[in-house]
């Protein structure tokens, strides 16, 4: 009786202790609810986009910081909409699928406004598979049929557009042949584009690349000093310029794939220069702001800032619309290579545009002397954005680059401050931005 009385007591037992056990192991597993991962849930602040979920804020990459204040959806929606802009503003078809980028309102074009469309069109497609190949390859077609007559691996420097659409070699005054930085732009390009592309079709990118960046090394590379001439149009001994160099050719980037590429050591030679030429005019001509002039030359041994109207203008010995763009060359540089002494150059240029600025944007002029003072009283995105890239390289200059990105993409749309200039350079250095965060 007694074991029978077991039995059922066991019988009723076992299946509430089954039950009681289920039920404690399922409120262990629970925890607080987390909101689904969904991009399209977010708080908007005035005409910016806040999100709402920490995660979409910014992914977290060893190299370089990105706003931290907008979501990742809304950056990348900032630098497809700046590339629809500019792509509808500036890029021009004609005859035999060619394509230009036209630099003013007579839509003529330089060999460094076709440099920046075919790295804008290389790395769209890398970073958001947006289809360019046939704008690139078109671009790329049209400077091969715009030869330089001093050396015809490189594209030469202007055309002006006739009245029947088709374009003309400038071919007037003693400044024809190339200019160093399209050229260089252009090879690097290619480079890009047989990384992305092969060149297996009708383009040999590859090789056309290393025409190019050996034929800068005969002819734009100044044997003696190492540094990048002007053009292919300057002899090392000409008095003048042989021993000139600008300063927004300065693309060490460039140079430390250009050595890679080719195995050239001479290449090594140039990227050293350029570091300690850097070194040399920011410890003696430019020791607070760190900031470089358009041009230097060599004198009495001497590597100086050239004197006014040396080549361009007024302000051939300032930080002006060539120099501008240093801080972004040299940001893009010291991503690819890590150079400590690149890192120090920027951290230089980084420190004093914060302290002048006054952490305001728009407080930045549009040219300033070596000292900087400023030259004019208005600003421009193409001295605004190159900072942006300089910020970059830091997380201390987390809050300053977040206030940069909102002045580059706060007037983004045809407007009256638009132009090929601002609007190419604001472009290229969210996509340089985007790449060096792969």
């Amino acid at each position: 009786m007694v074991i029978q009385k077991v039995k059922k007591i066991l019988i009723i037992l076992v299946p509430l202790a089954l039950i009681f056990t289920v039920f404690l192991y399922k409120n262990s597993q629970k925890t607080t609810p987390t909101p689904p991962d969904n991009p399209e849930i977010e708080e908007k602040k005035g005409d910016r986009t806040i999100p709402n979920n920490d995660s979409e804020v910014q992914e977290e990459h060893e190299d370089i910081i990105f706003p931290d204040d907008v979501s990742v959806k809304q950056r990348k929606s900032d630098v497809k909409y700046a590339y629809e802009l500019w792509k509808e503003q500036y890029v021009k078809r004609i005859e035999g699928n060619q394509y230009y980028v036209s630099y003013d309102n007579d839509h003529n074009t330089v060999s460094e406004a076709q440099g920046y469309g075919m790295l804008i069109m290389v790395m769209m497609e890398e970073q958001f598979d947006i289809k360019t190949k046939n704008f690139f390859d078109g671009m790329f077609r049209y400077a091969k049929d715009h030869p330089s007559d001093r050396n015809d691996s490189f594209m030469v420097w202007r055309q002006f557009r006739q009245d029947d659409g088709s374009m003309k070699d400038d071919k007037s005054g003693k400044f024809t042949g190339s200019a160093t930085d399209g050229d260089m732009d252009i090879a690097y390009a290619l480079l890009m584009a047989d990384q992305l592309w092969g060149s297996d079709g009708n383009i040999n990118y590859k090789q056309e690349a290393i025409w190019i960046i050996n034929a800068l090394m005969d002819s734009v590379v100044n044997q003696e000093e190492w540094t990048l001439k002007l053009g292919d149009w300057v002899k090392d001994n000409d008095l003048k310029y042989g021993k000139a160099t600008r300063t927004s050719d300065w693309m060490v980037g460039h140079v430390a794939v250009f050595y890679e590429v080719t195995g050239d050591e001479r290449w090594k030679k140039v990227f050293d220069k350029i570091i300690a030429l850097t070194m040399s005019i920011q410890d003696h001509f430019s020791s607070e702001t760190g900031l470089l002039p358009e041009f230097i030359w060599k004198q009495e041994g001497e590597w100086v800032p050239v004197d006014s109207y040396f080549l361009e203008g007024e302000k051939d010995s300032s930080y002006s619309y060539n120099a501008c763009r240093v801080p972004w060359r040299l940001a893009a540089g010291y991503f690819y290579t890590k150079d400590k002494q690149l890192k120090h150059q920027l951290e230089k240029i980084n420190s004093w545009v914060m302290e002048a600025a006054q952490g305001n944007p728009s407080s930045i002029k549009a040219g300033y002397d070596l000292d900087g003072n400023a030259l004019v009283s208005y600003s421009d995105i193409s001295f605004i954005a190159p900072f942006a890239a300089s910020a970059s390289i830091d997380a201390e200059n987390q809050e300053w680059l977040n206030l940069l990105w909102g002045k580059m993409t706060e007037e983004l749309g045809t407007n009256e401050t638009s132009k090929y200039y601002s609007d190419s350079i604001r472009l290229l250095v969210m996509l340089f931005m985007e790449k060096a965060g792969d």
